[in-house]
């Protein structure tokens, strides 16, 4: 009961501090508008006064952080038993607003992101819950920043599913997150309201609703058709494109400024990247002002406005850069609102390329490429299908074409880019470290490992020719559950295992302590083993062999028995070898 009621609170709470980082936001760009009169000098002075800012207080608290949100996230969810340090996401949340004052391409749910998730690990320490309900509020509060921002609950939590535990998540972390989500949206939709306390008549989103509604999501078969082609296309390729771009930014501005490690690089090279962050954003600002910032008055402009097409390409690509140099300086985990208005950006575009033989609006455009270029680059189709389903009006809206269109351009442009990319953009900040995450897990450090690293060889085999009592006495011993059966020769004849004893009738009426089992051969009731290994194979694959198996028998020479692989000492073993990629923070 505990858990649920944090969960509420941390929903309520990311309810308010949403809207009110919105409001504190405009607050602050109007102040620095009344300071700073002219177009120039609020272009040059507006980056340039937040990187001041921004420089101070990472420096004052020796905490420099560069391309890592994502990588702290999942790794203290994943590996440090959902745990965050509170004094590293205050200031990034910090360093997050600073960069939205100076126009920079990030989004304010990596602020509320930051704060809540580490507030949310604050409380299930407090409260002394296990690991997992810990880990489990962490991510509560990911999902209830999304969700206050979106305001569309149903995609904010299967985002974070999707993004930490693939498809298969426990029902019990899913219905938190579902919990928290509702709260956190219903409370920001609330206080947006134009009758409620920050009385926003564009809603908690920025304004993104309102420029995707659309008067109709009529589509013919052909033009549906066509649009599921050409949006799942153009939407994986400009998504693997934007992957590229930031591992490549964020490299070689690792490499330039001679960034040894993540963490606890030099003050000289962190003030560099900042002033270089600040020199980009200030020309851009001052030339195309309206590509800066969260993307939805550019979005709208070129919706409403119409764009020709090289300047609404220019301004794709200019987006796209800015956001890379950006997350290259801070790592901000705001990157979903920067990626949909990406997504409604390639719409409008399309929208002017194919305007001769696409019998489409502009708007349904806009919002099927948003949930196909999203899809593409998180990896999560699912959520992004619920999120063009929210925008649409729901699951009852009048087109049931629209939603099987939208439903098939998700799936077609995640399956499309994963060709392209392996990586997707959540774990930007992990490349360098040689992880690389999916659906959870770190694929290329599952296969960089043997079986032989995992395996134990210190547990005895059964030999063919001992009795079941002889089985059973040596099973209690190893305090395994499956034993493997070899012969004189050392090669394996199958398994027995402790359930397949209380399954005998003799054993159930004789009892274990019976002298009758020592006449009776283990291979009475030998079984082949369901699961081989081989030393050699790695752990990725180990891991699909064994499916939901705890224990697999490791063979040589395709018969020789070598030892066991029990699945939570492959875990644990993932686990260290990860730690080491990734780097460590100072405490």
């Amino acid at each position: 009961m505990l858990i649920w009621l944090l969960a509420i609170f941390i929903g309520c709470l990311a309810g308010v501090l949403t809207p009110g980082a919105w409001w504190v936001i405009q607050a602050g760009g109007e102040w620095l508008q009344a300071r700073l009169h002219s177009p120039l000098a609020y272009a040059i002075g507006a980056p340039a006064l937040v990187g001041v800012l921004f420089v101070l207080l990472f420096v004052v608290f020796r905490s420099f952080r560069s391309a890592d949100a994502f990588t702290y996230f999942i790794s203290d969810l994943h590996f440090q038993d959902g745990r965050r340090k509170i004094r590293y996401s205050v200031l990034h949340a910090i360093g997050n607003l600073f960069l939205l004052l100076g126009q920079a391409v990030v989004g304010i749910e990596g602020f509320c992101m930051e704060l809540l998730s580490a507030v949310g690990s604050r409380l299930g320490s407090w409260a002394k819950l296990s690991a997992n309900q810990v880990r489990t509020l962490a991510a509560c509060g990911a999902t209830a920043a999304i969700a206050a921002m979106l305001g569309q609950p149903t995609a904010a939590f299967l985002f974070v599913v999707e993004l930490l535990y693939g498809w298969g998540s426990f029902s019990f972390a899913v219905g938190t997150y579902a919990v928290t989500a509702f709260v956190a949206a219903s409370v920001a939709q609330s206080l947006t309201a134009p009758d409620g306390f920050f009385r926003s008549i564009s809603g908690n989103d920025g304004g993104l609703a309102v420029t995707l509604r659309t008067e109709s999501f009529y589509l013919s078969p052909e033009a549906a058709i066509l649009c599921v082609v050409a949006v799942s296309v153009l939407a994986a390729l400009l998504a693997a494109f934007a992957i590229w771009l930031h591992r490549k930014t964020d490299k070689e501005l690792h490499d330039l400024f001679e960034t040894r490690r993540a963490t606890d690089i030099s003050s000289r090279a962190f003030l560099l990247r900042v002033t270089l962050w600040a020199v980009l954003t200030g020309f851009v600002f001052y030339h195309f002002p309206a590509v800066l910032g969260s993307g939805v008055a550019l979005l709208h402009d070129a919706l409403s406005q119409g764009y020709v097409l090289p300047v609404a390409l220019l301004a794709l690509l200019l987006r796209i850069l800015m956001g890379a140099v950006a997350y290259s300086v801070i790592g901000s985990m705001g990157l979903v609102l920067p990626a949909l208005a990406t997504g409604g950006m390639l719409g409008a575009c399309l929208a002017l390329l194919g305007k001769d033989f696409l019998s489409v609006s502009p708007g349904v455009l806009a919002l099927l490429s948003m949930g196909g270029y999203f899809s593409a680059a998180f990896g999560t189709p699912v959520a992004a299908t619920a999120l063009v389903f929210g925008y649409a009006g729901g699951l009852m809206t009048d087109s049931a074409l629209f939603l099987f269109t939208a439903l098939l351009t998700n799936f077609s442009a995640h399956y499309l880019c994963g060709f392209l990319q392996v990586d997707r953009l959540a774990g930007m900040g992990l490349y360098r470290h040689g992880v690389r995450f999916r659906q959870g897990m770190c694929y290329n450090t599952l296969s960089g490992i043997q079986v032989r690293d995992a395996m134990i060889t210190y547990v005895t085999p059964v030999q063919k020719q001992s009795s079941i009592g002889d089985a059973y006495k040596k099973l209690m011993e190893s305090k395994f559950l499956i034993l493997p059966v070899v012969d004189d020769k050392g090669k394996l004849q199958g398994t027995v295992a402790l359930s397949d004893f209380y399954g005998l009738d003799a054993w159930k009426r004789l009892g274990e302590q019976s002298q009758v089992h020592s006449l009776v051969g283990v291979e009475e009731m030998l079984k082949p083993a369901r699961v081989h290994l081989t030393p050699e194979m790695s752990l990725e694959t180990a891991l699909q062999k064994m499916s939901d198996e705890e224990f697999a028998i490791v063979v040589e020479k395709e018969t020789e028995y070598a030892g066991l692989l029990v699945k939570s000492d492959l875990v644990n073993l993932y686990n260290k070898e990860v730690v080491k990629k990734a780097f460590h923070r100072r405490t």
